[in-house]
């Protein structure tokens, strides 16, 4: 990373912006170009790693790239601000971004998928003890990522 002052290690400064971000673009290696795929995912910390949790239709064309252990890239950011200064002609953009790497996979467990959209739903911070209708479990795809690799960047007011 060329400015290590704006680096964030720590995994609560991770988590703390995947929280915040309401979407993630997963890459796949796609033909004839990359195949980028914007989610809601869910997002946990384990203490040892990221998990992200996915959930979509069961058919579509994500499904020929998101597969059982396919390995994926993606990017979730949040905390934007434009920040301009007329009189000296600049202009500048806050935020906070990860950037990570894991491998997918698919969750078939009906109690597993459970957990994973409770997971998800909490991510968005629904009002506490909303249930989903369960019987959306047959037609719903979910997946976790399991992060392998991640790396985290804001730029932000000076404190």
């Amino acid at each position: 990373m060329r400015k290590k002052d704006r680096e964030l290690t720590a995994p609560a400064d991770l988590l703390a912006i995947m929280q915040a971000a309401d979407r993630a673009v997963l890459a796949f290696n796609g033909d004839p170009a990359p195949y980028l795929l914007p989610v809601n995912p869910g997002v946990e910390w384990t203490g040892d790693r990221f998990i992200l949790y996915l959930h979509g239709a069961t058919e579509g064309t994500k499904y020929r790239y998101l597969v059982d252990g396919a390995p994926v890239s993606f990017e979730m950011d949040a905390h934007h601000a434009l920040v301009a200064d007329r009189d000296r002609g600049y202009c500048t953009m806050y935020y906070a971004s990860v950037i990570g790497q894991g491998i997918a996979y698919e969750l078939l467990d009906a109690e597993a998928k459970a957990r994973a959209l409770q997971v998800i739903i909490d991510s968005y911070h629904i009002d506490e003890g909303f249930a989903y209708n369960p019987a959306a479990l047959p037609r719903t795809r979910v997946f976790k990522i399991e992060v392998r690799a991640i790396t985290g960047k804001a730029k932000g007011p000076k404190v």
